[in-house]
C-alpha cells in the first residue's frame, strides 16, 4: 500500500467504529483502517485511525489529540516510530482551512474543497497528490459512509506515501467530527 500511486479508501462500517478498505486501482485490498475505540476517548472526545496491511500489521496511526483552540491532527509512522505529518485547523469565515507539514516536503498546502473530498496536496506550488471523492451509491452515501480515491505522484518513497494516505485519512476523520457536532 505505501508503493501505490493511486489507491482506493472505502469506508465499510460508519455506525459505532468506522471502518476502510484499502484497494489498489484494480481492487486488490492492500490494507484496513479502523478508529480506535479506547475508553479515555470516551472522556476526552480524542479520536485516532489505525492502517494495518494485508498481514494484519499496524504500520501507521492517525491522531486527533484534545485540542481547545485549533484542530490539530497527526500522522505517525509505527515501524520505526516516528511523526510524518501534521494538520492544523486555521481560522476561515467561509471552508476549510489547514497547515500542513509534511517531513520532505516544503511549503505543503491543501488546494480544493476539503469537505467535498476533492482537494490536491502541492509542496511549492507543485503537485505532490490528488483526493477526489466518488459516488458509491445512494444507500452508502445515505448511511455517511464516503470513498475516495488517492492519487499520489510516481517518485515518493514509502513514507511520503504514508504521510499523504494519513492526510487524507485525518480530513475523512475531520468531516466525520463536524458532522457528529452538527447533528
Amino acid at each position: 500500500m505505501l508503493r501505490e500511486n493511486e489507491i482506493v479508501v472505502t469506508q465499510t462500517k460508519a455506525l459505532g467504529r468506522d471502518e476502510f478498505a484499502i484497494e489498489n486501482a484494480h481492487g486488490d485490498v492492500l490494507g484496513t483502517a479502523r478508529q480506535t475505540l479506547k475508553m479515555s476517548d470516551l472522556v476526552k472526545a480524542s479520536r485516532g485511525v489505525e492502517v494495518f496491511d494485508t498481514g494484519g500489521r499496524h504500520v501507521l496511526s492517525i491522531e486527533d489529540p484534545v485540542d481547545f483552540i485549533r484542530d490539530t491532527y497527526a500522522v505517525h509512522l509505527v515501524e520505526p516510530q516516528m511523526q510524518l505529518a501534521r494538520l492544523t485547523k486555521r481560522f476561515a469565515w467561509i471552508g476549510a482551512k489547514f497547515d500542513v507539514e509534511i517531513a520532505g516536503f516544503p511549503g505543503v498546502e491543501i488546494v480544493g474543497e476539503v469537505f467535498q473530498l476533492n482537494y490536491t496536496l502541492t509542496s511549492q506550488g507543485r503537485e505532490i497528490a490528488r483526493v477526489d471523492a466518488e459516488y458509491s451509491g445512494m444507500g452508502r452515501a445515505m448511511m455517511g459512509k464516503t470513498s475516495y480515491r488517492v492519487r499520489i505522484q510516481p517518485g515518493l518513497d514509502e513514507r511520503q506515501h504514508a504521510a499523504i494516505i494519513g492526510i487524507a485519512l485525518a480530513i475523512d476523520m475531520r468531516r466525520a467530527k463536524m458532522r457528529r457536532r452538527s447533528g
